[in-house]
């Protein structure tokens, strides 16, 4: 434990977010949470599929037990960054020894394809944002078609044909992959819950079609595709007649799109497995096209950081935020956490990024916790002096830097939310879900939150 007592800014309460507050506290240390959403959980909370209750209230209990602790203070509906309700370097006026950023992957990543601005084009983000009753995602519309094609072959992926074969019950929905499917992200259990979907009879047929390809670089066709369809007899849980179809090796190259603005299909390059010198499977382009019909599609190639939080950008990776490169001499062989400025070439010594902020859309909850602890190790390092700069003598209170962040917010007008208010918003919701015997219902409004708020 750290012979002092800091106050630490925590951007951002998902997973991360969480499991570092718990560690910190734990060290002696108090956080101030600080979450663009009105309730906590992050990814925990609006990114798992609706019906893993089981997941989500083990979750819900862990966390609500984080945020319950006297060393811990929430403020929720905040948002930070650049033209947000404050800044970081607002935040680090405000007197906190150390800022944690854990924000996740709030960016939104795009291929750049002609056609992806169409009305039926989607990110898979935005839709999970939505079944999961995210305000402002759940109360958009996002006008799904009947035969839809969602680029990607991860758990994302999955999660997206989940809810379009057992909620929207489309006619079609087809995953296609840059390359094989013995490079499937996908896990068992995910592809169980969405097998009996499966079209065996296109899905055999794509397998005649690609197993020459797949024994040049010596894999089983035979073997895979008893891996895929494992699984079929596992019933849904409802019934739909959606079909679910794979394509491989095929790389996504424009969308379609008639006159009157309507997506007509996804155009495809073919690629083909190689061998790479280092013994793993890779790819290599074909002059040859092939589009395939459909009026909606979804990318599901993960997510990005978003730089108007108002850290460094990696110079040489736009898709992460700068960190220090030099390795730690207490655990080398890590990642570094510490934010690098390189403008100045110099760290940035009381910030730090964990979790989805420091390398978006790497694993699941267990992996966020697992990153958002090893962060911490090298936070504490900092506040026990481990590091050239140290911080400075406490100039004030938590109570007080707590207090001059509440005063800044209502200055600006913003209805920030006390974890107070996020357990009566979630004792209104039991009641709700009680009263219409479901297992659980959640307001789609922010505005609807707010004002049961102010009516308590």
């Amino acid at each position: 434990m750290s012979q002092k007592s800091y106050t630490i800014a925590m951007i951002g309460a998902g997973p991360a977010a969480l499991y570092s507050t718990a560690k910190l506290t734990e060290a002696g240390h108090d956080v101030v949470i600080i979450n663009r959403d009105i309730k906590p959980g992050g990814l925990a909370e609006f990114g798992i599929y609706p019906t893993k209750y089981k997941m989500k209230r083990g979750l819900r209990t862990l966390f609500r037990k984080i945020l319950a602790d006297d060393k811990v203070t929430y403020f929720g509906n905040v948002s930070v960054g650049i033209d947000a309700d404050i800044t970081l370097d607002e935040i680090r006026e405000l007197g906190f020894d150390a800022l944690v950023v854990a924000v996740g992957a709030q960016g939104t990543k795009w291929l750049g394809l002609p056609g992806e601005d169409a009305d039926s084009v989607f990110h898979a983000k935005d839709l999970v944002y939505h079944y999961n009753s995210l305000p402002p995602f759940s109360e958009q519309e996002f006008d799904v078609g009947q035969n839809v094609c969602v680029v990607g072959l991860g758990n994302v992926c999955l999660d997206i044909v989940h809810w379009l074969t057992c909620e929207k019950k489309v006619e079609s929905v087809t995953a296609v992959a840059r390359r094989g499917p013995a490079e499937r992200k996908t896990t068992n259990k995910e592809l169980r819950i969405v097998s009996a979907a499966i079209d065996t009879e296109q899905l055999q047929a794509e397998f005649d079609q690609i197993a020459p390809a797949m024994e040049a670089v010596g894999q089983d066709p035979e073997k895979v595709y008893k891996a895929l369809t494992r699984f079929v007899d596992h019933p849904l849980e409802t019934e739909s007649p959606t079909k679910f179809r794979m394509r491989f090796m095929r790389s996504p190259k424009s969308i379609e799109v008639d006159d009157e603005g309507n997506v007509t299909g996804l155009t495809c390059q073919k690629t083909r497995l190689t061998k790479r010198d280092d013994g793993k499977v890779g790819l290599e382009k074909l002059d040859e096209y092939e589009t395939l019909e459909c009026d909606t599609v979804v990318f599901a190639i993960g997510d990005s950081i978003e730089p108007t939080i108002g850290l460094p950008v990696d110079p040489e990776w736009s898709g992460s935020f700068a960190t220090v490169d030099e390795p730690w001499e207490a655990h080398p062989d890590r990642p570094r956490y510490m934010v690098y400025d390189p403008d100045s070439d110099d760290p940035m010594w009381d910030t730090f990024v964990v979790g989805w902020a420091r390398q978006a859309s790497d694993g699941l909850v267990g992996k966020a916790k697992a990153d958002g602890e090893q962060g911490c190790d090298e936070i504490l390092a900092y506040l026990d002096g481990g590091f050239p700069v140290a911080p400075g003598e406490k100039t004030a209170s938590t109570d007080e830097i707590v207090g001059r962040l509440r005063s800044t917010l209502d200055e600006r007008k913003v209805e920030a939310v006390d974890y107070d208010d996020v357990r009566q918003i979630e004792a209104v919701e039991q009641e709700k879900a009680e009263e219409y015997d479901v297992e659980e219902f959640k307001f789609t409004s922010q505005e609807k939150m707010l004002e049961l708020v102010c009516e308590n």
